[in-house]
């Protein structure tokens, strides 16, 4: 009778021992496919940003062309003597390139993309803190069953201990 206790205690320790090992396993892959979410999240971050900063160097290109072809055409339109340096004329197309560089980052193309910029970058923060949240659950819980698989464990390393020791007790002795 004794020795069917201790089996069916092995057997439920060994089921409990399973299902942690199993239970770990899957908080391990679930961890792993959120890192490489992660990462995925983070590439896609940086290729957004790239991709603003393109579009920003190239609205800023434009805008400085623009300006070198002004400022060519008045160059040689003076040099030339068809405007006089000092003329109304001169002075105004000289305050037009100066206003067009100040406006430059006033202009409604740069900063509607560095609004959408600004806000890809809070949403994708915001997603990126949730996975890391999950991360950090899942680690938690991780340790949990690790702890309870060690237990586990230990217990069943003691019933079998405890039933060797019945077995050597039971077992009949001739002198």
């Amino acid at each position: 009778m004794g020795y069917a206790i201790f089996t069916a205690r092995k057997l439920m320790l060994t089921n409990r021992v399973n299902q942690l090992s199993y239970r770990i396993m899957q908080l391990s892959q679930q961890q792993q496919t959120l890192s490489d979410n992660a990462g995925r999240l983070e590439r896609a971050m940086a290729n957004t940003r790239n991709l603003f900063s393109s579009i920003g160097n190239m609205f800023q290109t434009g805008m400085q062309l623009q300006q070198n072809s002004m400022m060519m055409s008045l160059n040689k339109a003076i040099s030339s003597g068809t405007v006089d340096p000092n003329s109304d004329e001169a002075k105004q197309a000289y305050q037009q390139i100066v206003t067009m560089n100040q406006n430059f980052m006033n202009n409604p193309g740069l900063i509607g993309i560095d609004l959408m910029n600004k806000s890809l970058e809070i949403v994708n923060q915001g997603k990126l803190q949730q996975i890391k949240d999950m991360e950090n659950q899942i680690e938690l819980e991780r340790k949990s069953l690790e702890t309870q698989l060690a237990a586990a464990q230990k217990e069943l390393e003691s019933v079998e201990k405890a039933e060797e020791k019945a077995i050597d007790r039971a077992a009949p002795k001739f002198a």
